[in-house]
């Protein structure tokens, strides 16, 4: 068996495992049992409390194949592709390498093509306040009028350098650090 390291291993894979963000993924479960999903998600917050794992598992509930549903199986072709990183309909995209207006472009030429074999065609763009200002605004009419099957969810570290224009089209959620007591605990459990 090959090695892995601790923090992979021992990412959440589904809500109930989000230490310290009860408040988000309590919301997020609330949305998927009253079928209400917005097109475009935002998480805002520190490095390490979240973001990422909440946007994989929000991934996994939504094209579940019991879904869209609070509880990903986990089992399932398509939680066991996002949770490998091999779905092809669930692109994770680092804003910081891709932050020019071509990379949104094609982006924006992808999204024109349904998903392969998942209910949704998800984009997670990580570190999105690294766009340029020409690929926000590339972007702005694509997250404006996506296509029924396309759901884009962007995390970042730094709110503040989010357009307005784009803030106000997505459902925001604030990450907070996560409390020292259940840091120590989950690192107890991992021992």
């Amino acid at each position: 068996m090959a090695y892995e390291v601790t923090a992979t291993r021992r990412r959440p894979q589904r809500f109930e495992d989000l230490v310290g963000q009860e408040f988000v993924a309590d919301t997020l479960r609330n949305s998927l049992q009253n079928n209400r999903i917005a097109h475009a998600y935002l998480f805002t917050g520190p490095r390490g409390c979240g973001k990422t794992s909440t946007a994989r598992i929000l991934a996994k509930a939504l094209n579940c194949q019991n879904g869209p549903t609070a509880s990903p199986c986990g089992q399932c072709s398509a939680c066991k592709e996002i949770t490998a990183g091999s779905s092809l309909d669930v692109i994770e995209i680092d804003g910081a390498s891709n932050n020019g207006v071509n990379d949104v472009r094609q982006i924006k030429d992808e999204v024109l093509f349904p998903p392969n074999s998942s209910r949704y065609k998800i984009y997670i763009i990580d570190e999105v306040h690294m766009l340029s200002e020409s690929a926000f605004n590339a972007l702005l009419k694509t997250i404006e009028e996506p296509p029924p099957y396309a759901i884009f969810i962007f995390a970042t570290t730094e709110l503040q350098k989010v357009p307005a224009t784009i803030k106000s089209r997505c459902q925001q959620f604030n990450f907070r650090l996560v409390p020292i007591e259940k840091v120590k605990e989950q690192l107890a459990i991992a021992a």
